[in-house]
This record gives structure tokens, sequence and C-alpha cells, in this order.
């Protein structure tokens, strides 16, 4: 039988009365509760995203007292963030608080277990402390977790390159040359790759591609040449150098280029060794005048002129390399051969002998003063040098046949 309120007593009545203002009262009360700690939740993010934001500002102009202590409100408000410790880490590393990074880093990749940026620049703290494999298991970990970013599968094959890991640092770079065929920084270092390896074609090969990429990137071009000139490529390197140097006119927009010191030099020792002489002399001859401090352009110079003959230019230019650089052996070397070449063998065997006296080991000089003492008259004595040189240099073939015939 249902029970009626009336029939209740009036203290029962006012129980039931006070129960239910309670949980009318409670209710909304919980709700509201809840309410309030999210509006603070979502009032703690906002804030904390000012703050990030303001840090990155800060960090990006150099100001890192201020980047740090808005990162740190940051984090105060929102501490699961990866990239508010990502971005702390960072702030530690230029300040070369490498502990502090590291732990930052640390907190980053335990928010966010996911996210590449702390994994790379952790390398970075473990790069400076000499650690090579921690540093490049870093950053092959950035790069399994963020594949796009070209950035992290450099630094790990750089290090490999570094530690001369060669062969690690191919495996990884080429299976990715597809995705980053038209990055010139990926090909440069192929590049470097295989200048290690010995292997000059295919260096300029891919130094080629870097600046088909990006024509006006830095050094590229002078490894290039570098590369062709060693692999015996002097046609392909006058053809390259030729470009360069047009480009380098072009750059000039009308006033006077300057061109390369690599440019000249390759430019006029692959006509040298085409057998163009004398257009190599020209282009030495400019190379001295845009560059006449260098040593290696009046030796190349005399060089070209003692190939035609040209005793005057040929003399005046290992005087000048003389002059330059006073404990170098090459500039009286040559000096002796521009005497020789002119009939003086007395003056050439003095220049010889002061080649010498400043290089004891230089195989050339030895050989070139035992030729010039034989030729001489001093033959017991230029045989001596000669067969010094040839152990200085076993592989001397024109030493070697001359003392054999010597023998028989």
């Amino acid at each position: 039988m249902p029970i009626s309120l009336r029939s209740l007593p009036s203290t029962a009545l006012c129980g039931i009365a006070a129960a239910v203002l309670a949980l009318s009262a409670c209710a909304p009360r919980t709700a509201g509760l809840e309410a309030r700690r999210e509006a603070d939740e979502r009032f703690r993010r906002t804030t904390s995203l000012v703050s990030f934001d303001q840090a990155k500002q800060a960090f990006e102009s150099g100001d890192l007292d201020k980047a740090r202590r808005e990162i740190e409100s940051a984090i105060a408000r929102s501490d699961k963030e990866a990239r508010y410790w990502t971005l702390l880490g960072r702030v530690e590393i230029e300040a070369s608080r490498l502990e502090r990074a590291v732990e930052a880093l640390g907190k980053a990749i335990e928010s966010d277990p996911a996210l590449a940026e702390p994994h790379y620049y952790l390398g970075i703290v473990q790069q400076r402390w000499g650690e090579a494999d921690k540093a490049i298991a870093s950053y092959l970990k950035a790069a399994e977790l963020d594949s796009a970013r070209i950035a992290y599968v450099l630094a790990a094959a750089e290090l490999m390159v570094a530690e001369r890991r060669l062969d690690e640092a191919r495996e990884l770079m080429l299976p990715k040359l597809s995705y980053f065929e038209h990055n010139a920084a990926f090909h440069e270092l192929i590049g470097d790759i295989s200048t290690l390896k010995n292997d000059d074609l295919a260096a300029a090969r891919s130094y080629e591609r870097a600046l088909a990429i990006e024509p006006n990137a830095p050094l590229v071009g002078d490894k290039a040449l570098a590369a062709l000139f060693r692999a015996g490529e002097w046609q392909r390197c006058l053809e390259f150098a030729r470009r360069l140097r047009e480009a380098a006119v072009a750059k000039a927009d009308g006033r006077v280029a300057t061109i390369p010191a690599d440019v000249l030099r390759h430019e006029g020792r692959s006509l040298a060794m085409l057998g163009r002489h004398a257009e190599a002399r020209a282009v030495f001859a400019e190379f001295v005048r845009t560059y006449p401090e260098s040593t290696e352009a009046w030796r190349d110079l005399a060089v070209a002129s003692l190939k035609l003959n040209d005793f005057d230019r040929a003399g005046s230019a290992a005087d000048r390399l003389i002059a330059l650089d006073q404990a170098d052996a090459t500039g009286f070397a040559l000096r002796g051969m521009v005497s020789e070449r002119s009939g003086q063998l007395d003056e050439a065997v003095r220049w010889y002998r002061s080649a010498l006296e400043r290089d004891p080991a230089d195989a050339d000089a030895t050989a070139a003063l035992g030729f010039a003492l034989c030729r001489s008259g001093s033959k017991d004595e230029g045989t001596r040098y000669l067969k010094q040189a040839l152990e200085l240099d076993p592989s001397f073939e024109l030493v070697a046949q001359t003392l054999a015939s010597e023998r028989q």
C-alpha cells in the first residue's frame, strides 16, 4: 500500500525536505566545480602558449635570459608539453648548460616519445661531449620519427663521415636519395663520401648535381673542380672552370670581376695537362695579377714559362716565389731549373743545393742536383745524389734508369 506524505510525522517530512534540498544543492555545485576546473585549465594552457610564443621570439632574437624565463613560466602552467621542454633544452644548449639541456630534453621525450626534435637536440649535446655513437643513435631516432626532415639524416651521416664510418654513411644516404633528390646538401655530402673513398669521378658527379640544384652553394664548385682534376678529367675540369668564370663575370654585373683563385688554378693546370702551355701561361699570369701573394700562382707561372722556354718570365716568377717564402724549397729548385735550361750549370748546382738545405727530403730537387752535377763533370758526387733520390722515392723511374745504365 503506497505511503502518503500526509500520513508521515512532521519530523520525518522535515528530514526528507532537508535531504532533497541537500541533493539539489550538491549536483549543480559539483558541475560548477568541474566547469571551473576546465576553465582554469584552459586559461593555464592559453597563458602558457603566450609564454611559449614569447620564449620562441626571445630565443630567435638571441635573448636567452628572457627565453628561459618565459619558457619556464610556460612549463609552470603546463608541464606535459614536449615542445616546451624541447625549447628549454635548446635554450640551455645555446647557453652551454649542457647538463640542464639533457634534463629538459629527457622531459620532452618522456612527455611525447613520438616527437623527433628532442632526440635531434639530444644528439647535438652528445656530439659536443664526444659521444659519437650515442649522438648518431639520437640523430637516427629523430630521422625515424620524422623521415621528411633531411637535417636529421644529414646530422647522422655527417658525424659518420667525421668518424670515418664511410660505408655506414653511404648505406644510410643512398636509399633516401630519391626522396631528397632535389636537396643540394644531400648531394654534396654524398660527394664528400666519394672523395674520401677516392672515387673522384663519382664525387664530381655529386658535386655537379648539387650545383645544378643550388648554383651559389659555397665551396661546392671548388670541390667539383678538384675532383675532376684528380680524376684526370682535364677537359671537363677546364670546361667547368670556364663556366664558373662566366658565372663570376655575370655576377659582377658590368663591374670588374674577381675570378676565384681555385677557378684560375684549375683552369690553368687543366690547360697545362692538355699540353696547351701558352694558354696556361696566360691564365697563370692573370692568376698572379689577381692574387700576387699566392705562392701557388707564382709556382704555376714559373713551370708554365719553363715549358715554353720563356726563361726570363720563369726566372722572375721563381724569384718572386723565393721572396714570398724563403723557407720553401720550390722557388730555389725552379730557379735552378731556369739556370740549368739556360746552360748555367754551376749556378744551377748552387740553386739546387739551396733547395736541399730547406728540404733535404725533396726527391725531385735531389735528383735535379745529381743530374746537374753529372752534367757539370762531378759524376761521382752526382751519382751519390741520384742514389739518394731513389732512396727517397723508389718509383723515380728516370733516376733508376740512369743508374742502371751506368752499371752496365
